[in-house]
């Protein structure tokens, strides 16, 4: 017999899903690695302060944190991090987060760590290192390699490490003359060493060159340096040399034709002198480089490729002949496949995720195509009555464009809402803005459904996953199209009469927090509240105050650079615009963001203030660009939870 739901109003129904267990145990797991029969990964642990630990786990299923007390596995290189760690044999080379460092660890003793760099260079700077690659000889460390100054701009090179030599030494300078570096790479013969490097005003998915060089062991052999691919209106990631040398890479280019392969992330190779297509598909076998780290693919004893790729808004895991260029999709229950790698036995580990489970690393036997769990990202058991599973949407936008999302209606086993009574709305915005809403299950947002609110994940124009001419829609007209995308996903909802017109709020983060607050004072009308975590309302103090990495970045999205286009940058800041907002605003913000510094956010809240808006602001200690720490999660997700109740008036 079926169970009678209580009817109760949207949003008052009583959760299974607290914030505190939203954050109980949860970790943010990244990086799976497969060296010889162990599978490692990273584990970012809020309950610890946001301390990211390396974890190993060995065939017979037992696990162990690799990373002493007292030790952060963390790179603040661009201020992303990723790729912090490198292993060889029985040996981890990792950076630390309190001091940057590069520090030596024998895993088969209980030595602590020996640092490898020094804690200032002789200049005066701070060394700071990321995508750490150790030579398949073991004697270099490969990696890229950041100067931080006080009072300049930082400097980029690739760099490396001779393992051979005792003692705290500074890094050797393989390339540079750019502004930036990302994925070194040697191949297995050691013969070639390549790497990807661009330049101001661009972004690595703009405008990406790939170089290849000769390797000696001790540096790229002067003169042997060429560019191979790439260019101005060229993005490439994702490099990997093949066993037998030859490299591969992800490449897009600008082209008018959104059905032409080229506008998206396709395989390709170099050998022989020449670069071979590999792949030819609309589909994206790549992602922006925001971070260090990442493998979308993996190389098989047999010399097939396993890949994952997006197409249509979903994510696929396929086997690839790079020969015939024949790819098959394996029958896996997942939507998401994240850092691949296959070990010795010939598995694949890697970040698996569905809407219906949660996020865990994985393995998957390529024969059998089975699937084991080797660690989840959250003890918490969701009853699968209590799971909202979403449902991506396609819809028309004001200029006769199209965008997309993924549509969450309100779920549980105990409740259901009044008859003829649509629910409350949450618009969710990611960051990036080149992000992408995901459909990995997500307790966050099982915590808004399962009270009885509907959520729409916006993948507005500039996402990424549909190509490169989705992507650079965006160029130009950030703060525009975005936010119209948005607030177009919204009138779709209302038209197909699928939520309350008048219980409408939306919240994001970094760029999704600037969504936020364009959308509160572009459309006034259509939003109730919002809430903007470390978002950016005054693009005049964001390009005065920004990192090295994202320093020109708004010149490519707003369309001029600053302080030419003063006059843009004030027309397209929220700041500027507060007596169109209606609706009160909740402010969430680290204190030590060095990607949206926390005056930007302190001077929304003053200019709140000053106008009579109602509004909170909430400045978590120690918090930097994404809170790591549980307390300061469950306090944010509490305080958002009540402005809504408070300002949707949910009764």
């Amino acid at each position: 017999m079926a169970k009678v739901k209580r009817k109760l109003p949207y949003g008052l129904w009583e959760t299974r899903i607290t914030a505190e267990e939203v954050f109980s145990d949860m970790v943010v797991l990244s990086e799976t690695r497969a060296v010889g029969n162990m599978t490692y990964w990273l584990e970012l642990r809020p309950w610890e302060g946001g301390r990211t630990v390396l974890v190993r786990r060995d065939q017979e299923g037992k696990q162990k944190d690799i990373t002493p007390e007292g030790f952060d596995v963390r790179t603040r290189v661009h201020e992303y991090g990723g790729g912090a760690f490198a292993i060889y044999e029985d040996f981890l080379y990792f950076v630390n987060f309190k001091d940057q460092r590069i520090y030596c660890q024998k895993m088969t003793t209980e030595e602590a760590p020996i640092p490898l760099t020094p804690e200032k260079n002789r200049d005066g700077s701070l060394g700071k290192y990321a995508s750490l690659e150790v030579s398949p000889d073991g004697k270099t460390l490969v990696f890229v390699y950041e100067k931080e100054y006080e009072k300049e701009e930082n400097e980029n090179f690739i760099a490396l490490l001779p393992l051979s030599r005792d003692g705290i030494q500074e890094p050797i300078i393989l390339a540079r003359g750019n502004d930036f570096y990302a994925d070194p790479k040697i191949s297995p013969s050691g013969k070639y060493i390549s790497w990807l490097t661009w330049n101001h005003p661009k972004m690595p998915w703009d405008s990406t060159e790939l170089v290849l060089a000769l390797f000696d062991g001790k540096g790229a052999v002067s003169g042997s340096e060429k560019i191979i691919a790439g260019g101005l209106k060229t993005s490439i990631c994702q490099t990997k040399f093949d066993p037998q040398d030859r490299l591969y890479f992800v490449m897009d280019e600008v082209t008018n034709d959104y059905a032409d392969p080229k506008n998206w992330w396709n395989l390709y190779r170099y050998t022989e002198g020449k670069v071979e297509s590999i792949t030819a598909r609309k589909a994206e076998f790549g992602e922006p480089l925001w971070t260090f780290g990442s493998s979308r693919y993996d190389f098989t004893a047999d010399g097939t490729i396993i890949c994952s790729y997006l197409e249509k808004g979903r994510e696929h895991l396929a086997k690839l002949d790079p020969e015939s260029g024949a790819l098959e999709v394996l029958d896996i229950p997942l939507e998401g496949f994240a850092f691949l790698d296959i070990a010795e036995n010939g598995d694949l580990v890697f970040i698996g995720s569905n809407p219906d489970r949660v996020t865990s690393v994985m393995k998957l036997n390529l024969s059998s195509l089975e699937v084991s769990i080797l660690r989840k990202s959250s003890s918490v058991q969701v009853d699968r009555g209590d799971l909202s599973i979403p449902r991506t949407i396609e819809y028309p936008t004001s200029d006769g464009a199209s965008s997309h999302a993924h549509f969450y209606f309100p779920h549980s086993s105990e409740f259901e809402g009044p008859d003829k009574e649509k629910p409350p709305l949450i618009v969710m915005v990611h960051g990036g803005p080149t992000g992408r809403a995901r459909s990995a299950m997500s307790l966050t947002k099982q915590f808004w459904t399962s009270q009885g609110y509907a959520l729409l994940d916006v993948n507005y124009r500039g996402s990424t996953g549909y190509g490169r001419k989705y992507r650079d829609a965006l160029l130009g007209k950030w703060g525009l199209v975005d936010a119209a995308d948005v607030a177009d996903g919204v009138r779709y909802l209302i038209t197909q009469g699928m939520v309350n017109p008048n219980q409408i709020a939306i919240r994001g983060g970094s760029a999704g927090g600037y969504a936020v607050q364009r959308c509160l004072t572009e459309f006034p009308e259509l939003f109730k509240c919002g809430a903007s975590y470390y978002g950016i309302g005054d693009l005049e103090i964001l390009a005065k105050l920004t990192h090295k990495f994202e320093s020109h970045y708004l010149a490519g999205l707003i369309g001029e650079p600053y302080p030419a286009g003063k006059a843009l940058y004030r027309e397209r800041s929220p700041i500027n615009h507060l007596d169109r907002l209606k609706s009160p605003m909740i402010i969430l913000q680290g204190s030590d963001d060095e990607i949206v510094p926390p005056e930007v956010s302190r001077q929304m809240a003053k200019a709140l203030e000053s106008w009579g808006i109602p509004y909170e602001y909430i400045e978590y200690p120690g918090e930097r660009h994404g809170f790591r720490r549980k307390e300061s999660n469950i306090d944010a997700l509490k305080k958002e939870a009540e402005f809504y109740g408070k300002s949707l008036r949910i009764s």
